[in-house]
């Protein structure tokens, strides 16, 4: 019966830190470095794609958003894909395609000293 009850209690605390957006992971690397990035949409317009890539790779690769968009007012956290952080990289490229067709492109982002990138205009992404 007490193993029951834990049991209930760890998977009640999984899905409550879910539901308060709470990580379920560790917020650093093996390095003790964090790499992810917030996607703040303070524009009026949909965020429709993201990529990101570390400095030293060519091309953009895959759309990081899949089926998700960051609606105006919203944001949303992005992190490398596991080959990435494996690499050790703290540098990223980053591009972001909204709706109407406009493009920001943010070179040589510092994930590991930031942790926010504000957009407040279809022309303008800024790392805080």
């Amino acid at each position: 019966m007490a193993f029951r009850n834990v049991a209930f209690a760890a998977i009640a605390a999984a899905t409550l830190a879910g539901a308060f957006g709470m990580p379920a992971q560790a917020q650093t690397d093996r390095d003790g470095q964090q790499r992810w990035i917030n996607i703040v949409n303070r524009t009026g317009v949909t965020i429709r794609e993201f990529y990101m890539t570390d400095v030293d790779t060519r091309g953009w690769g895959d759309d990081r958003l899949g089926q998700d968009v960051v609606e105006p007012g919203d944001s949303l956290r992005v992190v490398p894909t596991p080959r990435q952080r494996s690499r050790g990289y703290c540098q990223y490229d980053m591009r972001i395609v909204f709706a109407n067709e406009r493009t920001v492109e943010r070179r040589g982002v510092n994930l590991c000293q930031t942790s926010n990138l504000v957009c407040t205009s279809t022309a303008s992404c800024r790392v805080n």
